[in-house]
């Protein structure tokens, strides 16, 4: 039989600590060369131009949770609609469809906060957020839940509606369990950079939100809303001032990082400098050397990370009954 979750199950079932178990399980897959993927494509129909649609599917294998499958959504002008599919990788059964907006929130979350663990100064306390939509909120919980030593947070987005609410948003799903939080709403995006340890981009901005100059010594920043080549949220000098780029997929990376795509063109990044994060989980690549190196983690989102939770996620929607059970290729 296979199990279908919905948004709802998935919202009863998942946390920040398996999503970071989940994440951390990928990368260390695909730095020992176990684990697989495939990077986005996109498939345009064109039915109508002025309401442009688009499929988007990636996959991704993971040996060590004997899964496979896919991550596939729409997107259109009534907004996203994503599934996550999860075969057993020995029997090829369809183990599990599990519907995947807030599954994908978590993952993302997690991935800057399993890269922050590792790439930020053991020290950091502060963290800049710039973006304050629905993404923002999870990426917030998983560098507090990764980082227990962060104790301030500063907020920024372009929308003072989305500023006023922040903080219930992100109470409203943090819940009781974690170390109290200083959060401060900033009337700029520089007021909430200069000065933080960490700095985490999270918009849909088509053009960038942060600026080298705002870059200092030591800081940690995360590009994580833009997966498009022909937009950026870093200008090129926070690019030019990174001493260490790293990235979620490197071949994904070259596809539709536009943070990087633009600062190779213009000449401020070369491609052979840039590393995998799994090869710092790997031990093949070294990760932050130095308290004054200004480290940078690109993430795109790989569907290893969307395998890796739902497959987490089912093992407890089994554990606990939760869910559907579908009749799909029975005999």
């Amino acid at each position: 039989m296979t199990r279908f979750l919905s948004e709802g199950d998935v919202r009863s079932l998942v946390s920040m600590p398996l999503a970071l178990e989940a994440v951390e399980a990928a990368f260390r897959s695909l730095g020992s060369g176990r684990g697989a993927i495939i990077p986005r494509d996109r498939l345009f129909p064109g039915i109508d131009p002025a309401r442009p649609t688009s499929l988007q599917v990636m996959s991704g294998a993971l040996p060590e949770y004997d899964a496979m499958g896919l991550k596939v959504y729409s997107t259109a002008a009534g907004g996203a609609r994503f599934l996550v599919l999860v075969y057993r990788a020995s029997t090829g059964e369809l183990r599990g469809i599990v519907e995947a907006d807030w599954l994908g929130r978590f993952r993302t979350g997690a991935a800057t906060g399993f890269a922050s663990s590792l790439l930020a100064r053991p020290d950091s306390a502060t963290v800049a957020i710039i973006g304050a939509g629905g993404q923002a909120v999870t990426q917030l919980l998983a560098v507090v839940t990764a980082m227990p030593q962060i104790s301030h947070a500063r907020v920024w987005s372009r929308s003072q509606a989305r500023r006023a609410t922040f903080a219930e948003a992100y109470h409203s799903v943090s819940g009781l369990n974690l170390p109290q939080l200083d959060m401060a709403i900033c009337a700029t995006a520089e007021d909430a950079i200069v000065g933080a340890d960490v700095v985490i981009a999270i918009t849909s901005s088509r053009t960038p939100v942060v600026r080298g100059e705002w870059i200092r010594s030591g800081m940690h920043v995360v590009g994580a809303g833009i997966n498009r080549a022909d937009v950026a949220e870093l200008d090129h000098d926070v690019v030019a001032r990174a001493d260490l780029i790293v990235v979620d997929h490197l071949a994904g990376a070259m596809r539709e990082a536009g943070d990087l795509i633009a600062a190779h063109t213009s000449g401020h990044f070369d491609w052979s400098t840039a590393v995998e994060l799994g090869s710092i989980v790997a031990g093949t690549s070294p990760g932050r050397s130095t308290r004054d190196q200004v480290t940078l983690f690109e993430s795109q989102g790989i569907a290893i990370e969307d395998v890796a939770l739902a497959t987490l996620l089912l093992d407890r929607a089994e554990a606990s009954g939760i869910g559907d059970e579908l009749s799909i290729h029975s005999r």
